[in-house]
């Protein structure tokens, strides 16, 4: 019994309802004036020609607009102290995933043991997908997937 008015629940459903006002379209302006462009090292959004900087502010901000709320569930690995990794994707290549897995541990895990981790993980999919004749991963889906704003997270 905790000696608190409220509980560790109550204040990871206040974190991630916070976390997704943030993200809240009414809530939030996206500012890409005055970052840097990954790929481009020192280059910034706002150093884009007028239409480049108006396509990629509205691509950026629609990103942000489709991202799935996975609030409470970030909120939750944080509190637990848990990292997570992120390279188990199936998909087109590049960042076009159709399939993604993410496994969350607790820091220190020795290599050898996220290694194994992350390999059964990747070869039990592998393995669903070659049972069920799914080579190619885009025939996992047998009609457009909805956009993330229409899933029910």
């Amino acid at each position: 019994m905790t000696d608190q008015p409220y509980t560790d629940d109550d204040a990871r459903a206040e974190a991630a309802t916070q976390l997704r006002a943030a993200r809240d379209p009414e809530n939030f302006e996206v500012t890409i004036e005055g970052h840097k462009i990954p790929s481009r090292d020192d280059f910034q959004w706002d150093q884009l020609n007028g239409d480049d900087f108006h396509d990629a502010d509205r691509e950026i901000s629609e990103h942000v607009e489709y991202a799935v709320d996975l609030a409470r569930w970030s909120v939750d690995l944080g509190a637990n102290g848990l990292h997570y990794t992120s390279e188990l994707a199936w998909g087109r290549g590049g960042d076009a995933w159709d399939l993604a897995i993410q496994i969350a541990h607790r820091p220190g895990l020795k290599d050898d043991l996220h290694e194994a981790l992350t390999d059964a993980v990747r070869d039990a999919v592998n393995l669903v997908l070659d049972n069920h004749g799914i080579g190619d991963t885009r025939l996992l889906h047998h009609h457009e997937p909805p956009l993330s704003r229409d899933l029910p997270f």
